[in-house]
């Protein structure tokens, strides 16, 4: 099966076909006629279910499955069907973990830089219930940075609805619209499946940012997020997608790093990089590949071993200063603002005007996704 196409299964409706067809061979008295006739009615029935099956579980088609609340993952036009030079390039910085004293500051640094419509970066947070002091949470989120929600203690849940529940609980009652929290991230990236999607449709969530993929990485086979309202999606380098759908229930890829010839998801997880120059360069390296395709939001995952070391800090910090100064086509946003620009393509030259990237008060922390 090719990475970026899905071949739909056909063998079960051919069965059925098969099965429940009138056949010539039988003499056509009365009661064998009518029986016959019942069990045509009756696969009827049964083939339109199959048909609905099938179809999900099919080739996704672009011109049926359409903004703003499904996209295919084998779609190869950048939403909107805008050209590369009409798309902001977006760079998503993404947090998991606890939120506490030792890494805030560490984290805020890498934020001392705007955006070419004037407004400050965000990022997205990704909390974990144990370790975390909440009034450092509501300090981000009161900065315009989004939360979502990791794990309770950083480890898999074996119940990923009570899991999202319960972190949605803490995060209301630390001052975090509940409205506003719509993504996850599994710890350890480790998807969880059809489990971990029934958590999050449960839960109202709206999208999930755990899937890395060495496959879909390089320039002509990045992906925009997509929906899974057909299955499969793509392999998952650790853990497994869904296999029911999900229907408008969002996906962002982690498109794996490369160092020295290896793949890495996270550059936490980039063997030997031991200096700055080597932190900018896996970053900027991935960038590229982003950049020069078809301006695929760029998701970086940043661990607190990543941002509490010295040179790897000051190597993203110089990353990200760099882009923003030499390609003014680039935006540092959060996932949920991605999602909306998704959801409404608009071209760089109308995104001044566009709601959701706009400065963020405390009044318009909330903002909607369709």
């Amino acid at each position: 099966m090719g990475i970026l196409s899905q071949t739909a299964t056909t063998s079960p409706l051919i069965s059925y076909i098969r099965k429940f067809t009138p056949d010539t061979r039988y003499s056509f008295r009365p009661e064998r006629t009518a029986n016959v006739r019942m069990k045509f009615l009756f696969s009827l029935v049964v083939l339109v279910g199959l048909l609905e099956y099938s179809f999900q579980q099919g080739t996704c088609d672009p011109k049926t499955c359409v903004l703003p609340n499904c996209r295919c993952l084998n779609d190869p036009n950048i939403p909107g069907k805008l050209s590369a030079t009409d798309t902001p390039q977006m760079i998503l910085l993404s947090f998991e973990n606890a939120v506490i004293d030792e890494y805030v500051d560490y984290y805020t640094s890498f934020f001392e830089i705007v955006n070419p419509n004037g407004c400050p970066a965000r990022g997205t947070f990704f909390v974990q219930d144990s370790g975390t002091t909440y009034n450092l949470v509501e300090d981000l989120y009161r900065l315009g940075h989004e939360i979502g929600v990791f794990s309770l203690d950083g480890e898999t849940p074996s119940d990923w609805n009570f899991m999202i529940k319960t972190m949605l609980d803490k995060l209301s009652a630390a001052g975090i619209d509940r409205k506003s929290v719509k993504g996850l991230r599994a710890p350890s990236l480790l998807v969880g499946g059809n489990d971990q999607f029934n958590g999050i449709g449960l839960n109202g969530l709206q999208y999930d940012s755990s899937c890395a993929s060495v496959e879909l990485s390089h320039q002509n086979t990045l992906v925009w997020p997509f929906t899974y309202d057909y299955v499969p999606g793509p392999t998952c380098d650790i853990g497994k997608g869904p296999t029911n759908v999900f229907p408008g229930k969002w996906e962002f890829m982690i498109s794996d790093l490369e160092w020295n010839g290896f793949p890495c998801a996270t550059p936490s997880a980039c063997v030997n990089v031991t200096s700055k120059q080597d932190a900018f360069d896996v970053l900027f390296n991935a960038f590229r590949e982003h950049y020069l395709g078809r301006r695929t939001p760029f998701t970086i995952v940043i661990n607190p071993q990543w941002a509490k070391t010295s040179f790897s800090r000051e190597g993203t910090i110089e990353f990200l200063q760099y882009i923003r100064a030499a390609f003014t086509d680039t935006y540092i946003v959060t996932m949920s603002q991605a999602l909306a620009w998704i959801q409404q393509p608009t071209p760089l030259a109308n995104l001044t005007n566009f709601a959701p990237w706009k400065c963020q008060t405390e009044e318009s922390l909330h903002f909607e996704t369709v």
